[in-house]
């Protein structure tokens, strides 16, 4: 009996020793074919994520997988983010990972945004922020009241760039980020030539946003930044063909016709004086430089070139103007845009 019991005892090291070489086998044998990106959304739990994963047949065996997660506490510590696995990643390393939350930032990109909407939207298609719960952040005043902004110039706030961010930041984390980045991008250098212009930095974003409308060559920036400057300490209506369109809720208008710049609105700076409340686009960072770097000239007239190549006449008249402006509008007429 001893005998008989002695071998069992032995039959059965055997047997777990094959169990734990198998095991040690399939936790440390390739699971991920190729690279593969992950999501984990704040709103998973461990069955949702668990599900992912065998939907990207990252799961080879379950019952290893099962054993592995339980030993390495995965169950509770789901963390949501972008996750990438790099191909011959195996299921020990792949739990670890998410487990830690090893997450890889993705590099989010701010540009060519003209409405909140724009920007919502974007964002939302980049990071785990619902566009909804941002836009109604961006026209909360009690919220923005407690940043120092307001409906109007909350987008003053967002500096057009690349950023490398966690795709889970959160809505709380990106806007805390976005501050961070504005007050790198406001240094000491740009504040300074924001007051020699007489202008707050909100000013010289907005008028950039204008100048970001208005320009097709880069080098006539600096030129159409000194018409509006020299309109503005005149002071002089900044009749910017570009508020029309965005306070028509329009920007493919071809033509701004005389319902346009009639148009009783905030951000029309034919019927306004001075800067609209907010800006109507988020300007480049190198438009907001030429703002700073305005060219100082005596012009206070421009108009689109009447060859529509993308340029424009620079006039000090409003009679040079009128001229330049009836050249133009006689090209429109050609090409039958009424």
């Amino acid at each position: 009996m001893k005998k008989i019991i002695a071998i069992l005892i032995i039959l059965g090291f055997i047997a777990l020793g094959i169990l734990v070489f198998i095991l040690y086998k399939k936790a440390f044998s390739s699971v991920v074919k190729k690279e593969t990106t992950f999501f984990i959304q704040s709103t998973d739990d461990y069955t949702s994520v668990y599900n992912k994963l065998k939907g990207k047949q990252l799961v080879k065996d379950e019952f290893v997988f099962e054993i592995l997660a339980n030993k390495l506490n995965l169950k509770n510590k789901i963390i949501s983010g972008k996750y990438i696995f790099s191909k011959g990643t195996n299921t020990i390393d792949l739990i670890r990972k998410l487990r830690n939350g090893n997450q890889t930032a993705v590099k989010l990109v701010i540009n060519n945004i003209n409405f909140k909407k724009d920007l919502a939207g974007k964002i939302s298609t980049q990071l785990d922020i619902d566009s909804l719960e941002f836009l109604d952040f961006l026209n909360d005043e009690s919220k923005l009241k407690k940043l120092g902004y307001n409906k109007d110039n909350i987008m003053c706030l967002f500096i057009s760039n690349t950023y490398q961010i966690y795709w889970s930041v959160g809505l709380k984390g990106f806007i805390k980020r976005m501050q961070k980045e504005h007050n790198t991008f406001w240094n000491n250098s740009r504040t300074e030539k924001s007051k020699s212009l007489g202008l707050t930095t909100d000013e010289v974003f907005i008028l950039a946003s204008i100048v970001e409308k208005e320009y097709k060559y880069a080098d006539e920036r600096k030129r159409i930044a000194g018409v509006y400057l020299n309109r503005l300490r005149k002071p002089m209506p900044l009749q910017a063909d570009p508020t029309c369109k965005f306070a028509w809720g329009d920007l493919s208008i071809k033509r701004v016709l005389f319902k346009h710049t009639r148009h009783k609105h905030p951000y029309n700076t034919y019927y306004i004086s001075g800067l609209p409340p907010g800006p109507i686009c988020l300007p480049e960072t190198s438009t907001i430089d030429a703002v700073l770097n305005a060219e100082e000239h005596s012009y206070y007239y421009f108009c689109a070139h009447y060859n529509l190549d993308g340029r424009h006449d620079f006039n000090k008249t409003l009679s040079e103007h009128n001229k330049a402006a009836r050249k133009y509008q006689k090209a429109l007429n050609k090409l039958k845009i009424f």
